[in-house]
C-alpha cells in the first residue's frame, strides 16, 4: 500500500520538521497552543456555520444558504465515516511519533499514547475541516477560502509537526473531505433533501434547534464524547460476551 517513494518523502518532511523543534521557543509555543485547541477550532468553524445560518437576507437567499449548510453537515459526517472505514480497512500506518526509525525528539503530547492503535491514514481532522471549508465556499467563496486556510495551517499543520500524521495523511484527508463536500453540495438531490428538513424548523423550532445543537456540538468536538461512549460500549460488550462464552 505505502510505496517506498511516498514513504521516503513523508519521512524526509517529518525529519525536517522534527529538526526545527527547539530552534524557536515562540514558534514551538504557538504550535503547541494551536494543537491544544481542537475543541476551540471546531467551535470557531461551527460559529461561522451558525452565523451564516442566521444571517439576515432575502427569503430565497436564506433558503439556499441553509440548504448548503445542511448538505455540508451531511458531507462532513459522510467524510468522517469514510475516513474511519479507510483507516480500518487499509494497511495500518503507525503515526510518525511512534516510528522508532525516525528517532522522534519533537514536542511531547499528553494524550499521544491514545493514538498508538489508531492508523494515521487519512487524517480525520483534515477530512472534516476541509469538508466544512468547501461547503462554506458554496455560501461565500471568501469565507470558504479562509476556512480552507484554517483547515490546513491552523488545524492540520500542528498535527504533522507533533508527529500525529505524515503530510500525505493530511493531503489525502483534505482531498477526501473537499471532494465529498463538493459532490454533495453540487448535486441538487441533496439540497432537495435538505429543503425537506427545513420546514421542521418552522413546525417545531424547539425540537429542531435542540437536535441541531447536539449535532453541531458533536462536530465541534470531533465526536469525542460519542467515540468514548462507543469505545466503552464495545469494551462492555466484549466483557459480557467473554463471560457468556466462559460460563
Amino acid at each position: 500500500m505505502w510505496s517506498n517513494s511516498v514513504t521516503r518523502i513523508d519521512e524526509i518532511i517529518i525529519s525536517w520538521l522534527n529538526s526545527l523543534f527547539g530552534r524557536s521557543a515562540a514558534f514551538d509555543d504557538t504550535v503547541t497552543f494551536l494543537s491544544h485547541g481542537e475543541t476551540v477550532n471546531g467551535a470557531i468553524v461551527m460559529a461561522v456555520f451558525w452565523w451564516y445560518w442566521f444571517r439576515q437576507s432575502s427569503a430565497e437567499c436564506v433558503q439556499r444558504t441553509r440548504e448548503y449548510l445542511l448538505s455540508t453537515l451531511f458531507a462532513a459526517g459522510v467524510g468522517l465515516f469514510a475516513a474511519r472505514i479507510l483507516a480500518l480497512t487499509l494497511p495500518f500506518r503507525l503515526r510518525p511519533r511512534f516510528q522508532p526509525e525516525l528517532h522522534w525528539v519533537g514536542p511531547a503530547a499528553p494524550t499521544s499514547l491514545s493514538y498508538v492503535d489508531w492508523s494515521a491514514f487519512p487524517s480525520d481532522h483534515a477530512v472534516m475541516f476541509s469538508a466544512f471549508a468547501v461547503g462554506l465556499w458554496f455560501v461565500s467563496w471568501r469565507t470558504g477560502l479562509a476556512a480552507l486556510f484554517f483547515a490546513i495551517f491552523i488545524v492540520s499543520f500542528p498535527r504533522v509537526y507533533f508527529g500525529f500524521h505524515y503530510l500525505t495523511d493530511v493531503i489525502a484527508g483534505v482531498a477526501l473531505g473537499a471532494l465529498i463536500a463538493y459532490c454533495v453540495n453540487g448535486v441538487a438531490l441533496f439540497r432537495q433533501l435538505a429543503s425537506r428538513i427545513l420546514p421542521w424548523e418552522h413546525r417545531s423550532p424547539q425540537g429542531f434547534y435542540a437536535a441541531f445543537f447536539i449535532i453541531s456540538f458533536q462536530f465541534a468536538t470531533m465526536f469525542i464524547g460519542f467515540r468514548r461512549l462507543a469505545a466503552h460500549g464495545l469494551r462492555l460488550l466484549a466483557i459480557l460476551l467473554g463471560k457468556a462464552i466462559s460460563g
